[in-house]
């Protein structure tokens, strides 16, 4: 007998997307999430693009803290420049918002149990340790959406390791006491106060954001929290640190994410995006598609997720990896050089879009220094 027919581990925007989507179905589900709350602690700087998501969920204005107009793009002098891009996306309060998907998990059906930890997996039984005891679970098929320290896959046999060149090391501290303009991220590309990626201020009011950085580990071995607390001094140093988060971005393609009975969604399937570090989007699309494609499975249908995958998320990852490894050779004088091409691709326009094969295209262009490189790299 099965105690539920679907088990979604973690109660993030993949989990809960994944939950919501089954339980539609018809399927018993069980969500199981290890902390107290569903979206605290916090692991994100916020941000979602409209486009990205455009199709798959409809945000609500309760979940949101800033509506974005574009961004303010600086380079390694200090110099930058401004992308108009009119309604591009949010910066949500991903307290809310997580708890809100996982509440209309909960109103669709499914089961939500918090402060439950999954501490094994015995072929179709899922072994969780609920406040100091442990229960066993039986269940036709496990969703893990467990995130970028993913046990679940481990367990189910997938290599999700991540070597020193397929990661992002990331700070981040939540301020108040800062002047910012509210309606544009920031993106810093300087390898002084980000080796091998990029800083950023996410706003979340008019004087307050995320502010944070990811590093690669192959450009240094100083932590993400020395250069973040170098770079606040000089930046906000009036700014007062309300809440800090440490952890880490995957930049790996899978060579495989899902089984006989399972499927990984998020980032524990390394469905994080390698170039921007975004993951909510990806999540949310990979929780729907794996909770529909679960569904039919159990119900002996023909099911479509890998090919599903492919397309929406995983055909954009492998090209944005290809970039990420072209970005990690540049060098300080080509930062400069790119910066203003993309000031001058950018000058006094109004987008919709961002293509970043147009974008790549620009480079090349203009930068045929780069051109054996990126044919090596991208072809």
């Amino acid at each position: 007998m099965k105690d539920f027919d679907l088990i979604v581990v973690g109660a993030g925007p993949a989990g809960s997307s994944a939950a919501l989507t089954a339980a539609r179905e018809g399927l018993s589900v069980l969500l199981v999430e290890e902390h107290p709350r569903v979206g605290i602690p916090l692991q994100c700087a916020e941000g979602l693009s409209r486009s990205t998501v455009k199709n798959w969920l409809n945000i609500e204005p309760e979940w949101i803290a800033v509506n974005l107009s574009g961004s303010i793009i600086r380079g390694p002098t200090g110099e930058e420049f401004r992308i108009e891009y009119p309604n591009v996306g949010w910066i949500l309060n991903r307290k809310i918002f997580d708890s809100a998907l996982a509440e209309n998990a909960v109103k669709m059906g499914a089961v939500l149990k918090t402060s439950a930890r999954v501490i094994g997996i015995e072929n179709n039984t899922v072994v969780v340790n609920e406040n100091g005891s442990t229960r066993r679970y039986n269940t036709g098929f496990i969703i893990g959406a467990d995130g970028i320290n993913s046990r679940v896959g481990e367990w189910l046999g997938i290599d999700t390791r991540l070597k020193i060149n397929e990661i992002e090391v990331c700070a981040e501290y939540f301020m108040e006491n800062i002047k910012i303009e509210p309606h544009y991220t920031y993106l810093i590309f300087d390898n002084k106060i980000a080796p091998g990626g990029y800083a950023w201020i996410f706003p979340k009011s008019a004087n307050s954001a995320n502010v944070g950085l990811g590093i690669s580990p192959l450009k240094t071995r100083k932590k993400a929290k020395h250069y973040l607390d170098e770079w606040i001094k000089t930046e906000f140093p009036e700014g007062v640190i309300k809440e800090k988060i440490f952890g880490g971005v995957p930049a790996k393609i899978l060579k495989k994410f899902s089984g006989e009975n399972f499927f990984l969604v998020g980032d524990a399937a390394r469905f994080t995006d390698p170039l921007s570090g975004a993951g909510i989007a990806n999540g949310i699309k990979s929780g729907i598609i794996a909770g529909r494609n679960a569904a039919l499975r159990l119900k002996g249908k023909r099911d479509f997720f890998e090919k599903e995958i492919e397309k929406e998320i995983l055909s954009e990852i492998k090209f944005h990896k290809k970039v990420r490894d072209i970005y990690l050779r540049l060098s300080e004088n080509d930062y400069k050089k790119i910066f203003e091409i993309g000031k001058n691709f950018f000058a006094n326009k109004t987008i919709t879009d961002i293509n970043t094969r147009e974008i790549i295209g620009e480079v090349i262009k203009n930068l045929p220094s780069l051109l054996p490189l990126c044919i090596r790299l991208l072809f």
